[in-house]
């Protein structure tokens, strides 16, 4: 019985992985069009595009946003298909904070996490762009840094967060955590 029970569970793992790389593949798929669509509406804009300040080459950090009332925050774990705590989400009023977890070393370079700079540097264009139109105050656009030591993430700072946003970003972030660190252990393939 004990044998299989170990089976079925071997393969409903089975089920999922592959069902996981089907859904992260058509993810991927979509992000390339939607990419695509971004490239176009960049080459249609008038104005011009600034590049995010983490990408310069100084890697001086900021300092980090003053810390909230502890009500305030809410903490979300970013973990593996296993549930291993990769990176805490911290989410306040207008801010969401990644910071790798004690032990765990991301690092800023790595493809993942550049597609997710890309997509915050979407949101921020997407939202200058309602600047604009004057349907947004330029205060009120999203920006973000990321604080880092050498190549390795320390933490990332994203401020004006929308409460519409935060599933997004939730989602984003557990895809790009997930991925450096099935690339960096050789995992999940």
């Amino acid at each position: 019985m004990s044998e299989e029970r170990v089976r079925r569970l071997a393969r409903l793992r089975e089920l999922l992985v592959r069902r996981i790389e089907e859904l992260e593949d058509e993810l991927s798929g979509l992000r390339e069009i939607l990419s695509a669509v971004d490239e176009l509406l960049k080459e249609l804009s008038f104005r011009p595009l600034s590049l995010p300040e983490e990408e310069a080459e100084a890697p001086a950090p900021a300092p980090a946003p003053p810390t909230p009332p502890a009500e305030a925050e809410r903490i979300i774990p970013l973990t593996t298909v296993e549930g291993e705590i990769l990176a805490n989400m911290h989410v306040g009023p207008s801010y969401v904070r990644i910071v790798p977890v004690e032990g765990k070393r991301f690092h800023a370079s790595s493809r993942p996490f550049r597609y997710f700079l890309r997509q915050l540097q979407g949101m921020q264009d997407r939202e200058a762009s309602l600047v604009a139109e004057g349907r947004m105050s330029p205060d009120e656009v999203v920006s973000f840094q990321v604080v880092r030591e050498g190549d390795v993430i320390k933490e990332v700072i994203i401020k004006n967060v929308k409460p519409e946003d935060v599933r997004k970003l939730r989602s984003i972030a557990r895809w790009t955590f997930r991925t450096m660190w099935e690339q960096m252990t050789g995992s999940g393939a």
